[in-house]
C-alpha cells in the first residue's frame, strides 16, 4: 500500500506578528515582472536591532519537525537569525548569500516540539535576512525516497510491463544485455546513503566511475554528492521497479582535512577567516605553474574514492550591464601523486564568506596518496577543506 504522506503545514511570513520590519508585495498578475514570493508577498527590512517575526504554529504530536525556512539574504555573505521556541533559549540559524533580497533559498533546521500551539521566532541575527514562508514537516522515519525504472532515462531497448503494479507505482523496466536506465538522485547533503533496487535478478549501479553489483533488494552504502546524482544500472535480464535511496548522508567512515594541513607554494598563502571550517582556507592559488597545494591523504584501502572540495570564491565579471549578475566559475586542475591531471570546475558561491562543495572522482592506492591543486593559467578557487570518501563504502556495526 502507499507509504503515508507525513503531516505538514505552511505558514507565511507576512500572516506572523512582525516587530520592526516590514511586509513587501513581491510579483503579481498586475505586476508580471516582480519576482515570484509565496502568496505574492513576503517580511523584510529585519534590519533593526529588535527585528524578529513570531510565527504561531500547531502541531498534531509530540516529535521532531523539519522546519524548512524559505528565505533571501541580500548581504553579500553569511547572515544568521536566532531562532528560539516559546521564548526559550535561541538556536543560530545561518543562511547562504542569495545574491538579491528577493531571490528565493530553503534552509532546513530540525526542532522538537510537543503536541499543540507553539510561537516559533526568527530574530535578527548577524547580517539581514528577508522571510517568505515557514513550512513544518514530521519527521517519521529515515529519509526515503523511491526513484520508479519507468520513469528513468534508459538507452537500448528495454520493454515495459504493466502487468502488475501491485496497487503503487507505474510498473516495471525490463532490462537485458545491452540495455541501461539511468537515475537522477537526489542527495540534502555530501555522505553515504543505503541504496537498493527492486529487481527480479542481480543488476549493476554504476555510480561515480565505479561498478558494484547486488543482487535484488540488497542494500549497498553508496557515496552520493549533495544534489543530483547520475547512477547508472543494468542487467543481463531483470525486471526492474525501482531504486529506492534511504539515510541522511553519513560521513563515517571518510577521511577529512583542513586547509592547514596543506603544503603550499608559488604565492598560495593560508588566510584566517571566521567562515571556514578550521579557520583558514587557502587563498592566492593558482595563476601560476608553481602555485599549488599539496594535501598528503592516507587511504585504508585501493580504490575509488569521492573527493569533496569545500571552497569559495566569487569572481565576476562586469560588462558594463547592470541588469545581468556577472558571475564566473573557476577551475583547478586535481592531481593524485604522478598521475594526469582532472580539471574541475568550481561553480561561483556568490560570496567569498559562502562555503560551497564539489565532487570529484579519484583513484586512491591503500596508505599515502599526495593531492594537488593548481591552475597554471588562471586563479583557482578558495579551498576551505577537502573530505574522501570510498564510493562503495561498507556498512559499519
Amino acid at each position: 500500500s502507499p507509504a503515508a504522506v507525513p503531516w505538514s503545514a505552511s505558514y507565511e511570513a507576512e500572516d506572523a506578528a512582525i516587530t520592526a520590519g516590514q511586509i513587501y508585495t513581491q510579483g503579481t498578475v498586475s505586476n508580471a515582472n516582480g519576482y515570484a514570493a509565496s502568496g505574492t508577498k513576503d517580511v523584510g527590512s529585519l534590519d533593526q536591532p529588535a527585528s524578529k517575526v513570531d510565527f504561531t504554529v500547531s502541531v498534531p504530536a509530540d516529535g521532531t519537525y523539519n522546519l524548512a525556512i524559505l528565505y533571501g539574504n541580500q548581504s553579500g555573505g553569511p547572515a544568521t537569525q536566532l531562532l528560539s521556541v516559546d521564548g526559550a533559549d535561541p538556536v543560530t540559524v545561518s543562511y547562504p548569500s542569495t545574491e538579491n533580497w528577493t531571490y528565493r533559498a530553503k534552509n532546513d533546521v530540525g526542532i522538537r516540539l510537543t503536541a499543540g500551539s507553539h510561537v516559533l521566532t526568527l530574530a535578527k541575527g548577524d547580517a539581514e535576512v528577508t522571510l517568505d514562508r515557514i513550512d513544518l514537516t514530521a519527521r517519521t522515519g529515515e529519509a526515503s525516497a523511491s526513484y520508479e525504472a519507468t520513469l528513468a532515462d534508459i538507452s537500448g531497448r528495454p520493454s515495459f510491463d504493466y502487468s502488475s503494479s501491485s496497487g503503487v507505482g507505474t510498473g516495471a523496466l525490463v532490462l537485458r544485455t545491452g540495455d541501461k536506465a539511468v537515475f537522477d538522485v537526489y542527495a540534502p547533503r555530501d555522505g553515504y546513503f543505503t541504496v537498493r533496487s527492486r529487481a527480479s535478478a542481480p543488476v549493476k549501479l554504476r555510480l561515480h566511475g565505479e561498478t558494484v553489483t547486488a543482487a535484488p533488494g540488497q542494500p549497498l552504502r553508496l557515496y552520493l554528492v549533495a544534489g543530483n546524482n547520475r547512477v547508472a544500472l543494468s542487467a543481463k535480464h531483470a525486471s526492474v521497479r525501482s531504486l529506492d535511496v534511504s539515510g541522511d548522508g553519513s560521513t563515517a567512515g571518510t577521511l577529512a582535512y583542513e586547509a592547514s594541513s596543506a603544503t603550499l607554494s608559488g604565492g598560495a598563502e593560508l588566510v584566517d577567516s571566521a567562515h571556514a571550517s578550521g579557520g583558514s582556507y587557502i587563498g592566492s592559488l593558482g595563476n601560476s605553474p608553481d602555485s599549488t597545494a599539496e594535501f598528503t591523504v592516507n587511504a585504508p584501502r585501493s580504490g575509488r574514492y569521492l573527493l569533496v572540495v569545500r571552497y569559495a570564491h566569487n569572481e565576476r565579471r562586469d560588462n558594463g550591464h547592470a541588469y545581468n549578475t556577472d558571475i564566473m566559475s573557476r577551475t583547478a586542475d586535481i592531481t593524485v601523486d604522478s598521475g594526469a591531471p582532472t580539471r574541475a570546475t568550481f561553480k561561483n558561491t556568490w560570496s567569498w564568506d559562502d562555503y560551497w562543495t564539489l565532487g570529484v572522482p579519484v583513484e586512491l592506492k591503500k596508505g599515502a596518496n599526495t593531492v594537488t591543486f593548481g591552475n597554471p593559467t588562471g586563479w583557482a578557487p578558495d579551498i576551505d577543506r577537502i573530505e574522501l570518501g570510498r564510493v562503495a563504502g561498507e556498512f559499519r556495526h
